[in-house]
């Protein structure tokens, strides 16, 4: 399934146009008014960005993006952040969260696989990847590079009783059906296909892709289908937004109709962006490292009245027993109609994100 014309179209106006309220803050009331450029022409200059953009290397993983996949992010957050929990906080629906919850579910996996034989998967895995739910799979697809030399990471996996085959010219390694040695304690240890359900492929000697165990086949089907065909123009869309933008954090889109479970129609479209935002030193404008925080703006296409979508999402708060500092979170993101979209906005500084990080506390 291709995005439509229209669609696109619309997927594009949304990256390059700028709220015309200024986004709402976390750290200001959540009913204040968002400041603006001509409320005070004396005001210092918008925060600045530092961030490199992502380069070339860091881009190669975009090349693996499925072109039919109706679901597809890249990202490169740091590692302490929870995708999840920001897809959560700017209502994104359950199949958007399930491409943020991947990349976190392969890390804890392998950690588990290879035990202490390795350094934990954070600090071999970069933090660039893409991941896609393809139109037929079973599960999401990933697409990591390497920051280990291949025979490392070969001789970790061979330690976790993960075996390899050449599979249409690639190295595809799979959870053996037997742990391959007792713990040190001499307790029985769990299958490799029950600690890590997933397949590895490596598709150059510092890239690997990851899918499920369950996947009809050999799997590699949406991988070889990157490789052999064009982009869509939804994967070249991303492309050049991943490549302007040197602030960029996470560019995720998901088309077809899916459930959401703050509002009473489903929804048609989801696109989250989340940028580094970094605030202004004193006059000189420099960037203060210290101070990264995170602009975010989703983007939902309600197949049901708009102006109530818009309504429904000012009013939604975090499920279960969270937080007051997470509600206010919530309550902080700016919902508005724009078009046939919901637009929310948000921009979190450094201490914004403490609920958001693993073990925050959420």
């Amino acid at each position: 399934m291709r995005l439509s014309t229209c669609l696109l179209a619309l997927l594009l106006a949304a990256c390059g146009r700028t709220e015309p309220q200024g986004p709402r803050s976390a750290t200001a009331p959540a009913g204040a008014p968002a400041p603006t450029d001509a409320a005070d022409p004396a005001a210092p200059p918008a925060p600045v960005v530092p961030a490199a953009p992502a380069t070339p290397d860091e881009r190669r993983v975009l090349a693996w993006l499925d072109p039919d996949s109706p679901a597809v992010a890249y990202m490169r957050l740091p590692a302490d952040l929870e995708p999840e929990a920001l897809g959560e906080l700017f209502a994104l629906p359950p199949r958007a969260l399930a491409l943020l919850r991947a990349p976190l579910s392969l890390e804890s996996g392998l950690a588990a696989l290879v035990g202490p034989a390795a350094p934990p998967p954070e600090q071999w895995l970069a933090r660039d990847l893409v991941v896609m739910q393809p139109v037929l799979a079973r599960g999401p697809y990933l697409v990591r590079r390497l920051l280990a030399p291949r025979a490392d990471v070969e001789a970790w996996l061979r330690s976790g009783g993960m075996q390899v085959d050449t599979v249409e010219g690639l190295a595809v390694w799979t959870p053996g059906q037997s742990a391959p040695e007792a713990p040190v304690d001499g307790a029985p240890g769990l299958a490799p296909s029950l600690v890590f359900p997933w397949r590895l492929v490596f598709l150059a000697d510092d890239l690997v892709g990851a899918f499920s165990l369950t996947e009809m086949g050999n799997g590699l089907g949406p991988l070889t289908a990157a490789r052999d065909l064009p982009p869509s123009d939804l994967t070249r869309m991303i492309g050049e937004v991943v490549a302007a933008d040197p602030a960029l954090l996470l560019e995720l889109y998901v088309q077809g109709a899916m459930l959401h479970f703050d509002l009473s129609d489903d929804v048609g479209v989801a696109k989250l962006s989340l940028r580094r935002l970094v605030e202004a030193d004193g006059a000189r404008s420099l960037p203060r490292h210290d101070a990264a925080g995170i602009d975010g703006e989703v983007i939902l296409q309600p197949l049901g009245d708009v102006a109530d979508a818009a309504a429904a999402l000012e009013a939604r708060a975090p499920a279960g027993a969270a937080t007051d500092v997470l509600r206010d979170l919530y309550k902080a993101v700016a919902y508005s109609q724009d078009g046939p979209v919901v637009r929310g906005r948000l921009q979190l500084a450094a201490d914004d994100l403490a609920p958001l990080r693993r073990g925050g506390g959420r």
